[in-house]
């Protein structure tokens, strides 16, 4: 008897392992990273999602978005994330699209706080859970399910921070910036918010901020924008990483290898791959994992579904990320 015990004990042992390698083959295939923590589950095997992105034109969103398909798949959920391009009419059509679909989650990445409520409002009537992540919903907390996202107010103040010191440095604590904003989305206008009050807050520091741009979160106007500036300045700080290229782009065309750029919100090669080589203009990007995101979002369903608690808000970490420590969040392999 204890031989037959012992035998199904390690068929079982070796089931599990082979359960397991399985999984982590899967993941692999579905270019998933080893640092997202997946779950064995199966309560979303079969369920429709239905999932609006702010912009899919910038590269985080696009990575979030790819990240949130993925899982999606691992997990044998339908999922395809639509592109809200910064607008909340097309993104409250994108959503009463879902609801006449029937789908059994809602994930949204909305373009403002209330610009797509009605029909937020009308997924929530209709019984449908909804996760919103990285922007927020004005009455998410009492109806969302849980918010998944940044603290925006909090980018704000930690690139204030790291800028302060690096002006320090460099410069004595004196400086003069350009900022480039994407003046269309209410988060991103946060993140100026948290860095002004940090300036303000700088007794040591004489910040100076000659003008705000808007670059719609878009490469070409930046550039354009950054090009008509003819006040002397010595940094460009800008909310979104496509702003900051821009920028980049227009020092890197014009020879000028003394303005350094910051940019609020970055991910991926390029970004980092400029960090790496120690590009003269691209100085330093707070950086977002977004397949850690994703990962939180495809936690909140998961507990959800599983008649779990969730939390109405979490906000996930925040990195500055700059030459000096570039290796611990990409690989250059």
């Amino acid at each position: 008897m204890k031989k037959l015990f012992s035998l199904v004990l390690v068929l079982a042992m070796l089931m599990s392992v082979l359960a397991i390698a399985e999984a982590n083959d899967r993941a692999a295939e579905l270019g998933i990273p080893a640092a997202v923590v997946l779950q064995d589950t199966d309560v979303l095997q079969g369920k429709k999602i239905g999932c609006t992105i702010v912009y899919t034109g910038d590269e985080w969103c696009a990575a979030v978005a790819s990240a949130l398909e993925a899982l999606g798949a691992y997990y044998g959920a339908t999922i395809t994330c639509e592109d809200g391009d910064i607008n909340d009419e097309t993104q409250t059509k994108q959503l009463e699209n879902m609801i006449s679909n029937e789908v059994d989650i809602i994930m949204c990445d909305p373009a403002s706080p209330s610009g797509c409520g009605t029909a937020l409002n009308a997924a929530y009537d209709a019984g449908i859970p909804i996760i919103i992540y990285d922007g927020y919903w004005d009455e998410g907390e009492e109806k969302a399910v849980t918010t998944v996202t940044w603290d925006q107010y909090q980018t704000g103040v930690i690139v204030g921070e790291y800028f302060l010191d690096y002006s320090r440095e460099n410069n004595g604590g004196k400086a003069t910036i350009v900022e480039m904003a994407n003046k269309i989305s209410f988060h991103c206008q946060e993140r100026f918010v948290g860095l002004h009050d940090t300036f303000a807050a700088a007794d040591d520091c004489e910040i100076t901020i000659i003008e705000q741009y808007d670059s719609q979160g878009n490469r070409e106007t930046a550039e354009k924008a950054i090009s008509a500036v003819v006040q002397p300045y010595d940094y460009v700080i800008s909310d979104v990483d496509n702003g900051a290229q821009g920028v980049v782009a227009y020092l890197q065309q014009v020879g000028d290898e003394d303005i350094r750029v910051f940019s609020m919100g970055a991910y991926g090669a390029e970004p980092f791959g400029l960090l790496h080589d120690d590009d003269p203009n691209y100085a330093a990007c707070l950086n977002v994992d977004a397949w850690i995101l994703a990962q939180f979002i495809y936690d909140g369903a998961i507990a959800y579904m599983s008649g779990e608690e969730v939390p109405t808000l979490t906000n996930i970490d925040l990195f500055m990320v700059d030459s000096s420590n570039v290796e611990d969040f990409w690989s250059f392999n």
